[in-house]
């Protein structure tokens, strides 16, 4: 047990760079979102803000998962057993990151009390997660239990953000690049290259016509996100 908490804390360093990128970016977002709340036009750059904080954490969790190969010679050998569930628990601190923008509805309504009701609700979450499927399936289990900690306060908040406070999220997009993402990375993850170089020019690649095709799809957007106040 001992050497299984060792191997998910040396795996789990590579998931803190996204948790890392979203506590920077909520610090920054905050205030942000106070002093935009009374703007007629808020929700909907409320709504464009957390699209683009999806695809920059889609960016994120590409780019890391799809790199371990080379990336996992940071930590030492005997901890490389646990690297598959590095895309997961970067996975989860996606959707904790939504969670953050989601929550900005009861922080501008004055109905804190939500935040904490969310939050009690995911930490049953996490202690029944860990205690069923941490004996089923190890580390993964673990990481599984995070990523539905974090998915359900997510919906939650969006939920009852939609009630009170209602922001016109693109969800569908969004969702949308969770998914695509997500294979994508199971995609890459079955080619196999003996040779490092080969595979890191090839995972650079990708992630070159990842960021080509998200400029493609979000050509429109950034234009006229440049135009706006924001």
């Amino acid at each position: 047990r001992k050497r299984a908490g060792g191997v998910f804390g040396a795996v789990y360093k590579f998931a803190v760079f996204m948790n890392l990128g979203i506590q920077a970016f909520r610090y920054a977002a905050e205030p942000f979102f106070f002093s935009n709340a009374q703007d007629k036009n808020s929700p909907k750059l409320f709504a464009q803000v957390n699209h683009f904080f999806v695809i920059a954490c889609c960016l994120v969790w590409l780019s890391i998962s799809i790199n371990l190969d080379i990336l996992k010679y940071i930590i030492g050998e005997n901890f490389w057993s646990g690297l598959s569930i590095v895309p997961v628990l970067l996975l989860a601190y996606l959707f904790l990151g939504m969670y953050y923008n989601f929550s900005v509805w009861f922080k501008l309504t004055d109905k804190t009390h939500y935040g904490t009701l969310i939050t009690i609700i995911g930490a049953v979450i996490t202690v029944a997660g860990n205690y069923f499927l941490i004996p089923i399936a190890g580390f993964m289990g673990s990481a599984i239990a995070a990523v539905a900690c974090y998915a359900a306060m997510a919906a939650i908040c969006f939920a009852l953000g939609q009630k009170y406070y209602p922001i016109p999220y693109w969800m569908s997009r969004d969702i949308g690049y969770i998914v695509f993402t997500g294979a994508l990375i199971r995609l890459i993850s079955k080619v196999e290259l003996d040779n490092q170089w080969l595979a890191t020019g090839f995972h650079t690649l990708i992630i070159m016509a990842f960021v080509a095709l998200i400029y493609w799809i979000e050509k429109k957007n950034l234009t006229r996100s440049t135009h706006s106040e924001f």
